[in-house]
């Protein structure tokens, strides 16, 4: 399975960074990864799913997460974050005032394409800063 990878969904262009299964050293490489995707894309384009289900989060794990959200947000459209644990979504609400304004988290990451899909379609959609 690839990390970073581009997925159509209702014909929109979706960037889906997966974690999925992450080892606490693996995480940090992924969200590199992606963040280096990312920086090839056009400003405020991207319709993304950071995938963090199984994840495992280390020491720093707040730190790597804010450092990928400030690489990515210019070129980030909508985002949304998948399969957040309980001690996962702790972190995620200690750092969300780092995150892109449009965040939002779901459970599968086939709810967040379908919404990312319908931000995209939508009138005043999301827009990066």
């Amino acid at each position: 399975m690839e990390r970073v990878r581009v997925e159509s969904w209702l014909g929109k262009r979706i960037v889906v960074v997966d974690g999925t299964d992450a080892a606490v050293d693996e995480y940090a490489t992924v969200l590199r990864q992606g963040a280096a995707f990312l920086a090839q894309e056009p400003l405020g384009s991207v319709l993304l799913a950071t995938v963090v289900t199984r994840a495992r989060f280390g020491a720093g794990a707040a730190e790597h997460i804010k450092a990928y959200s400030r690489a990515i947000r210019p070129h980030v459209r909508a985002s949304a974050v998948v399969g957040l644990s309980a001690l996962q979504r702790v972190i995620f609400t200690t750092v969300r005032p780092f995150l892109h304004g449009s965040v939002r988290d779901f459970a599968t990451l086939q709810e967040a394409k379908a919404w990312l899909a319908g931000v995209a379609g939508a009138p005043g959609s999301p827009r990066s800063p």
